[in-house]
């Protein structure tokens, strides 16, 4: 680790300083999207417990990530005030009722413990993000890669983790798996609990910026949009897909946590691209080979199957990074505003693509489903010139 010489006194190197830092709070999210990840990998028990259609199954995300369109306000008063130390209590929160969810007794009470996961999980994610954010200075792409990085550890450990525990134990045994959510949370607010309270590098009152958030947020909209489909049927009903195809639940699970694996080294190419070759270059490259990898997966068998189901991961996973690190440089004033605004929308959409794609895949099958999600995902790229240019991006810094 670097270190500089002031006064006799040889003091830690700054950006490596908070570099740790970014990657304590970015545990947080690894944690709390451990407890995500078990939704997809229950779905095949949920709808044969209590005999839902693939569209009601899409109800648990739309009500899990639904909940998001909160995050605005949330990241709003997060920008004014310390919501930090509730942020860090989420992973707990999110472990209690996700865990639970398995053993709901009732449809109904399957979707209130995902309401209220939902806002523990809109609560992090509006607040979290804006403080490494403030961590990162000028290298943002790089610390929402690491924020990024933190959440599909999660994704990628929840499937293994769930699949494991019901095909050893059983599905009774997975109430017991609150406990490292709750002992984390615990653990990680005692270790964080001197950093800044305000994510906003000004104290005062700032008027909030409607115009110029529409401005970027519109256009990130069509292009959530265009691969919403793609990623929820190849995340959310893959199990399924699977499982109906004569996999076994061991290998459905595993499948999701490789789908996840990977992915971790999109989130890592989409910063990096993002703050070396511009946001528009780094979108194109994401969309067409995301929608070139899910045509081929979707036609495809075998080993040849399983490489595009990691292209497309890496792929569709790289946009995500991106268009955190816009929000955060267009808005420095509003960090927690701007980050909550993208995410709300972000999980709005994706949440309702839940339910679009249960629906055809009641109507069409999963490969069709698989195979259309594809060709959407091409519509999303004329978007991507409707956003602001670079140079203003930059200029807001």
């Amino acid at each position: 680790m670097a270190n500089i010489l002031i006064k006799g006194k040889r003091i830690k190197n700054i950006a490596s300083s908070s570099t740790l830092k970014s990657i304590f709070v970015a545990s947080a999210h690894a944690m709390h999207d451990t407890y995500s990840g078990f939704i997809a990998p229950l779905l095949p028990f949920l709808i044969d417990r209590l005999s839902l259609l693939k569209a009601e199954a899409g109800l648990f995300i739309l009500v899990y990530q639904g909940v998001s369109i909160l995050q605005p306000v949330i990241g709003h008063i997060g920008d004014r005030t310390n919501l930090r130390k509730y942020a860090l209590i989420a992973p707990a929160v999110t472990a209690i009722f996700i865990s639970l969810l398995g053993t709901a007794p009732s449809f109904s009470v399957a979707l209130v413990y995902c309401f209220i996961a939902g806002i523990s999980s809109a609560t992090m994610h509006a607040t979290l993000p804006a403080l490494i954010s403030g961590l990162s200075g000028e290298n943002i792409g790089k610390g929402m890669s690491i924020w990024m990085i933190g959440g599909e550890l999660g994704t990628m450990i929840g499937p293994i983790l769930i699949t494991a525990v019901v095909a050893i134990f059983s599905m009774q045994a997975t109430p017991w798996l609150m406990l490292g959510g709750i002992i984390f949370s615990f653990v990680i607010s005692f270790l964080l609990k001197d950093l800044p309270n305000y994510n906003s590098p000004v104290k005062q009152q700032t008027k909030i910026p409607v115009k110029d958030l529409l401005k970027i947020l519109l256009p990130m909209a069509g292009i959530v949009t265009s691969r919403a489909i793609l990623r929820t049927s190849s995340q959310l009903y893959l199990p399924v897909f699977l499982i109906e195809n004569g996999a076994s639940v061991w290998f459905a699970g595993i499948s999701l946590s490789f789908l996840q694996g990977v992915g971790i080294i999109g989130t890592l190419l989409g910063g990096s691209l993002n703050d070396r070759l511009g946001y528009r270059i780094t979108m194109i490259i994401s969309l067409v080979l995301s929608a070139l990898a899910m045509l081929v997966f979707s036609t495809s068998q075998g080993f040849l199957q399983l490489a595009f189901l990691g292209i497309l991961s890496i792929a569709s996973l790289m946009i995500l990074p991106v268009g955190m690190a816009i929000m955060q440089r267009s808005f420095p004033e509003n960090r927690s505003l701007a980050n909550g605004s993208y995410l709300a929308m972000f999980f709005a959409i994706n949440a309702l693509a839940g339910v679009t794609t249960g629906h055809m895949y009641d109507q069409i099958g999963g490969q069709q489903t698989f195979f259309w999600s594809g060709w959407i995902a091409f519509l999303g790229i004329p978007f991507i010139f409707l956003l602001p240019g670079e140079k203003k991006f930059h200029n807001t810094i």
